[in-house]
């Protein structure tokens, strides 16, 4: 790893992130598209859209940038960086409108769903899980594919979703039920 002659020395998470990851801020700046100037001025007071972008990049979880506790890391991490590096690799980021990455990603959700067509009573349909697993990393990839086209934090939203689905699928009136929270009753 390269020294750094330019950082502050109080601690900072993006700091202790890159760090972590021994990457210098020339090759931080890299990964996220900005310039070394721009990224070491930006460290001390970071705009919302350079922790957007640490998100998406590294996999980091946006509270521990922002407030600077709790684990640095989902517990569950998509290679997020891995997967945007492969796409630019290709050039294909001019390909990736919102539009033709939700009709990519409702293809791969057909063809996850076609492992269980015709197989009957047979619903775990166990002898194409190899084409499950390969269908489902489809499937994910485009996900983050179009959470960055449309420039959102994927833990941020799932948090969020998972909220609201709490409000309207309350533990105590939606455990074993299969209904919709709309066909709940006053007495379940």
């Amino acid at each position: 790893m390269k020294k750094d002659t330019h950082m502050p020395t109080n601690y900072n998470p993006i700091l202790t992130l890159q760090k972590h990851l021994g990457l210098s801020s020339a090759e931080i700046a890299e990964k996220l598209g900005i310039t070394e100037e721009e990224y070491l001025l930006s460290v001390g007071d970071p705009p919302s859209s350079l922790i957007k972008t640490l998100c998406s990049v590294f996999g980091v979880n946006k509270r521990y940038l922002v407030d600077g506790f709790g684990p640095m890391f989902s517990t569950c991490t998509l290679p997020v960086s891995d997967i945007l590096a492969f796409r630019d690799e290709r050039n294909w980021k001019q390909f990736h409108t919102p539009k033709d990455l939700s009709i990519s990603l409702s293809l791969e959700a057909a063809e996850l769903l076609e492992c269980f067509q015709w197989s009957g009573s047979d619903v775990e349909a166990k002898s194409k899980h190899a084409r499950m697993e390969e269908e489902l990393a489809d499937i994910l990839i485009y996900s983050v594919l179009f959470a960055d086209a449309i420039g959102v934090d994927i833990p941020t939203i799932i948090h969020n979703k998972l909220k609201k689905n709490g409000e309207k699928y309350a533990v105590d009136k939606a455990y074993g039920n299969a209904k919709k929270y709309t066909e709940f009753s006053e007495t379940d």
